[in-house]
């Protein structure tokens, strides 16, 4: 039964290599492979738990999530009486679905609490790497034979049509700069451990791994995924290696240098953040901001409207359609541009606030490890508490803590942390 919970699970991260290339038709919806996995992971779980051991283990970040799960489950039932029935139907499947993906974390806690020789926690960070390989090579190939959606005719199916920017198999350069971003930091810092331990070939091993991610995360042409990345390393310099500043200041005056639409890029964004916090009003938001703005916008007129309980999980698509600011069947219609401004809209301040506290607690469990210099363990949680941090300036402007195949190596990654 452990063996083939430990299969499951490396199924389930590895099924993130496919993105948006696979999805499975059944009962009229389209599913992510990790969408039918999860479920199956759950009852081998359960039934493994009855017949093998009784002790149900949550650790401290796992109560967390499922104060958050009973807040959105609360918000729900409280809009259930205000919004249509069949809306309201399949909002509660998308709970669901929500649910499964927040209790992997408890259930990595109980499989690596369970687990006294360390095995699961290094076959889970084996795996979460080996992925990171594979979706990079594959934006290569994606880049070099596919450098436009237009090819394919994706614009067709609703996705927007970016054009010489690595997409993968996400189909999206943003998500794809925040998912490098995060998992950036526990792979290089694993490099640093092995640095210290004077272990040549493994430094080397997560040093060449390292210098793929960052190709793969330049070649998104993301300024969320940049500004992740800078806040990621930024953190892990505090935490493990005063270092890694310099190599941050190096790697961005390099990018600048080297790539005309990288200093384009940038220069439009410092013109827009400007804009936007109101220091020069002369100067004009460029397109990419403006959609963002504009999507903001909508997420707060909800906020404004119903601060407290929100209009329940996964309704946002359809107050965007009823509100006419856009429609059911896009793929921008299932949330803000702003995963914070999403789940605040659809669960209220409470919700907020629950799902906040779960990334405190994360970093409170964590912060007791950090400061044991030379233990694998420490130089992991800095990886990862600086992957989370990275990633949650990310979802400021980005919707990338609600994205299903992202939520596969956050709530792992938690249970990681959260682990004894």
């Amino acid at each position: 039964m452990q063996k083939l919970l430990y299969t499951l699970f490396s199924l389930l991260i590895l099924s993130t290599v496919t993105g948006e290339l696979w999805r499975l038709p059944l009962a009229g919806f389209e599913f992510l492979p990790s969408d039918l996995i999860i479920p199956v992971l759950f009852v081998v779980w359960v039934v493994d738990k009855i017949r093998n051991d009784r002790k149900w283990r949550f650790g401290k970040i796992g109560k967390m999530i499922v104060v958050f799960l009973f807040v959105l489950t609360i918000t729900y039932l409280i809009n259930l009486y205000r919004f249509p029935l069949k809306q309201m139907i399949l909002a509660f499947s998308y709970l669901g679905r929500f649910g499964m993906y927040l209790i992997l974390a408890p259930i990595a806690y109980d499989l690596l609490d369970r687990d006294k020789k360390n095995k699961f926690r290094y076959l889970l960070v084996g795996i979460m790497i080996l992925s990171v390989v594979l979706i990079s090579f594959l934006g290569f190939l994606q880049l070099k034979f596919f450098p436009s959606f237009y090819d394919l005719e994706m614009n067709l199916k609703g996705w927007d049509p970016h054009i010489g920017r690595l997409l993968s198999t996400w189909f999206d350069p943003n998500f794809i700069g925040g998912f490098l971003a995060f998992m950036l930091g526990p792979i290089i810092a694993l490099g640093l451990y092995f640095r210290s331990k004077n272990n040549k070939k493994w430094y080397f091993i997560t040093a060449g791994i390292a210098v793929v991610g960052l190709i793969a995360l330049y070649l998104t042409y993301s300024r969320s995924g940049y500004l992740a990345i800078l806040i990621t390393l930024g953190i892990l310099a505090i935490l493990k290696s005063r270092k890694l500043l310099i190599v941050a200041v190096l790697i961005s005056f390099l990018g600048f240098s080297f790539s005309p639409r990288v200093q384009q890029r940038t220069i439009e964004a410092w013109g827009s953040g400007v804009s936007f916090l109101g220091f020069d009003s002369q100067k004009p938001l460029d397109p990419t901001a403006k959609l963002r703005v504009w999507s903001w916008s909508f997420a707060s007129e909800m906020i404004s409207d119903n601060p407290w309980i929100g209009v329940g999980y996964s309704r946002y698509a359809y107050e965007i359609n009823e509100r006419g600011h856009g429609f059911i069947g896009d793929h921008a219609s299932g949330g803000s541009d702003s995963s914070l401004l999403t789940i605040w809209a659809t669960s209220g301040i409470f919700g907020l606030l629950s799902y906040l506290s779960i990334g405190f607690v994360a970093f409170m469990v964590a912060i007791k490890r950090l400061w044991k210099k030379k233990h694998i363990r420490s130089y992991l949680d800095a990886g990862f508490v600086a992957g989370y941090g990275g990633i949650m300036v990310h979802a400021v402007i980005v919707n990338s803590l609600l994205l299903p195949l992202m939520m596969i190596y956050l709530f792992v990654g938690l249970g990681l942390l959260d682990e004894k």
